[in-house]
């Protein structure tokens, strides 16, 4: 007469392994009857063995293994006369296909029974069981019933209950049988390891089903509809995907390979491989690889790759290239962030920010290229921008006079080895003109006090009292300055200035213009529609 066996027994887990989160088996077995050899592993792995008795056949084990991964061990040891299943804290034997005896067919039968609370014998809904062969999932109802079909070679299957924050359960079933399970709750509850955005993506049962069980496997390929409605099933997000397809959304555990949707990829894990969607790529763990959406990558983990989408790219450490339409964010980061508009990284960023608009990081080494580049602290490189903000940077204004405008007023942001230069000045005497510019510089330190600077600004020059001049009308300023800190926030400055101007007006009447500054200059040249003159002037400034 077959027999439900258990071996269930209390463990310590002395060691991990590194890739696979196994137990590590050391044990000297020799012609040890197969009874005795699963305790003594169960022993040192704390993992339970399920498996009918009447397969067992007074076989003997012999194993030698030092620092061996449990999965390695058992094909060791039970992988000559047993297959196994890995069932969360269970491993199920079952008798290998060539060494069964039995000739009949495969027996279609249900199972029923209810679960209820150990102890309480309350009525336990949206329990996961499922059939450990086939994974084959079903939920209970609101009165803890449930109700699972099932093919029974030679009558006998194993199914296995599962709950969050349940201990597992895993049973030996026969035809026509009903079993009613008391599930023993845990003493600690453990958060559920499904992502909250995942969740809302998911329908209920695939939602259920990924918090209760605590097993994943390995399969080949993947297609899909909707997460769910699937080859995986189910239990999809407990299978770990080398390839899927997936029309509308797909669900998984993690892939190792290569993943196409035409909306909507969503792993509870990692991803190592490529994932293409038309609209959003979601990963509750690290990328390795690549990511393409037509609207978001989303990366709750590390990035060690590329991320590129129509509109946003997330990641907690983005390692490699981040590229989007509008925004990239990230805690930290290393290599390239480039948008449309905006990247936001929280922390350190060690490489290239650049965008049509705004980039911020906490601390920056590298550079950042945008409209607006903020840093709380630049520890190396600097920032190209209209406006460049960093607490331990350069942010000066500066009221200055010259031989072109009396009257000037600048900003200077970045860094002092490079910072850029917003400016304006007016000259309303008989000169009657005003000129706005932009441009780099950097500064040195001479002593404690003392400084010097080198800037190049280009500018545009128009009249007062007249209408703008078309076409060309621009001058390029080198200068240099020496500089004398007469307060922290006050600064004394001076130098020459060397010009550049052109002007080649749509009016011809307009050449006059040029008459009204740079009235020594050191080369000159009049074609009749252009003129082109440099000279040497002078700028004195304070800056505070």
């Amino acid at each position: 007469m077959r027999q439900l066996a258990l071996i269930l027994l209390v463990f310590t887990v002395f060691s991990v392994a590194a890739q696979r989160n196994e137990p590590i088996v050391n044990v000297d077995l020799d012609d040890m009857p197969v009874t005795l050899a699963i305790n003594e592993i169960s022993d040192l792995t704390g993992y339970h063995f399920a498996y009918n008795p009447d397969i067992l056949k007074n076989r003997t084990v012999s194993l030698h293994a030092q620092n061996l991964p449990m999965s390695v061990a058992l094909d060791r040891a039970f992988g000559n006369h047993f297959e196994y299943k890995r069932r969360g804290s269970y491993v199920i034997l079952l008798p290998k296909s060539e060494e069964e005896q039995v000739i009949s067919k495969e027996v279609i039968s249900t199972v029923k029974g209810e679960i209820r609370e150990e102890g309480t014998g309350k009525k336990l809904e949206n329990v996961s069981i499922y059939e450990v062969h086939t994974l084959k999932p079903v939920l209970t109802d609101a009165s803890g019933n449930y109700s699972l079909d099932l093919m029974l070679p030679d009558d006998v299957a194993f199914i296995a209950i599962s709950k969050a924050n349940y201990k597992d359960t895993v049973i030996q079933v026969k035809k026509g049988e009903n079993w009613s399970i008391a599930l023993k709750r845990k003493t600690s509850e453990v958060a559920s390891k499904t992502n909250e955005w995942l969740s809302k993506l998911n329908n209920k049962k695939v939602k259920t089903h990924a918090e209760n069980v605590n097993l994943t496997e390995v399969k080949w390929i993947q297609l899909a509809l909707t997460p769910g409605l699937s080859t995986n099933g189910f239990l999809t997000g407990q299978f770990t995907n080398k390839a899927s397809f997936n029309l509308i959304g797909g669900y998984h555990y993690a892939l190792e390979g290569v993943e196409l949707g035409g909306v909507l990829n969503m792993e509870r894990s990692y991803v190592k491989g490529a994932q293409l969607s038309g609209g959003f790529n979601i990963n509750a763990d690290y990328m390795k690889g690549v990511q393409m959406a037509g609207i978001s990558n989303v990366v709750l983990g590390d990035v060690d790759g590329l991320q590129m989408s129509g509109f946003s790219n997330h990641a907690v450490y983005a390692g490699g290239a981040q590229m989007s339409g509008y925004a990239n964010t990230s805690r930290n980061g290393h290599g390239l962030q480039a948008s449309g508009f905006a990247n936001w990284n929280t922390e350190t960023y060690e490489g290239l920010q650049i965008s049509g608009g705004f980039n911020y990081t906490k601390t920056l080494k590298g550079l950042q290229v945008g409209v607006v580049n903020i840093a709380d602290s630049v520890s190396s490189g600097f920032m190209f921008g209209i406006v460049n903000w960093t607490g331990n940077g350069l942010h000066n204004f500066e009221m200055s006079y010259n031989d072109i405008t009396p009257y000037n007023l600048s900003f200077k942001s970045g860094v002092k080895h490079f910072y850029t230069i917003l400016s304006a000045g007016i000259n309303h005497y008989d000169e009657q003109l005003w000129s706005y510019g932009m441009g780099l510089g950097s500064m040195h330190g001479i002593g404690q006090r003392f400084f010097w600077d080198m800037e190049s600004t280009f500018n545009m020059i128009q009249p007062l009292n007249s209408s703008e001049i078309g076409g060309t009308n621009s001058e390029i300023r080198l200068q240099m300055h020496l500089g004398f800190i007469a307060h922290q926030h006050f600064q004394l400055i001076g130098g020459p200035v060397l010009h550049f101007y052109h002007l080649k007006p749509n009016d011809p009447a307009d050449l006059a213009f040029a008459d009204r500054f740079g009235s020594n200059p050191f080369s000159e040249k009049n074609t009749g529609y252009s003129i082109r003159k440099a000279w040497l002037g002078y700028e004195l400034a304070v800056r505070f």
